[in-house]
């Protein structure tokens, strides 16, 4: 029987051979991991040259939360409010043109979280795909999955919006540290 993995999402561990990284992803047998300067690996399992730096996270935990996320999120029963910062309830991002002819736009705080967080959960849902499939080698779902890691990094600028820090974007230089 194939050993489950060890490591949860987002766990800072360290590989003999390539320093620290931190766990991304990971498929039946093999992990994601992503080290310094966006280098992807795929590290079996059964590794013996990985350890925990810190807290090793529960790879089980994260299944179950991303599944109930998912049929949360796909039949609407995840409500923005309760990921928003208590600062911005009711508040407005307002869009100010360059130019002087041209009026501002206001969108509700909500209303852009709400996208976001669409945003977020989209590129999950992408990762889980893309960890899963069966036709991709090793070396495309690393390659996919440093895009995926760099879309994360370009919003990390939006997690002042977010209440909770576990529902931040989390990007390649976030992922370190």
């Amino acid at each position: 029987m194939t050993p489950g993995p060890r490591f949860g999402l987002g766990s800072i561990v360290k590989h003999r051979d390539f320093g620290r990284g931190r766990v991304v992803a990971y498929d039946d047998d093999r992990y994601v991991i992503v080290f310094p300067g966006g280098n992807a690996k795929s590290v079996a399992f059964s590794f013996e040259g990985l350890q925990s730096e810190g807290d090793p996270g529960d790879p089980e935990l994260d299944r179950i939360a991303l599944a109930v996320r998912h049929v949360l999120g796909d039949h609407g029963w995840l409500d923005v409010d309760l990921e928003l910062g208590k600062r911005w309830v009711g508040g407005t991002l307002r869009l100010v043109p360059g130019r002087d002819d041209a009026p501002p736009k206001d969108i509700p705080i909500e209303v852009f979280l709400k996208k976001l967080i669409g945003i977020r959960d989209k590129l999950r849902v992408l990762e889980q795909k893309l960890n899963g499939h069966p036709s991709l080698s090793g070396e495309e779902k690393l390659e996919l999955q440093g895009y995926i890691t760099r879309c994360y990094g370009s919003l990390t600028t939006f997690n002042v919006l977010f209440g909770n820090r576990a529902s931040w974007f989390v990007g390649q230089g976030d992922r370190e540290g």
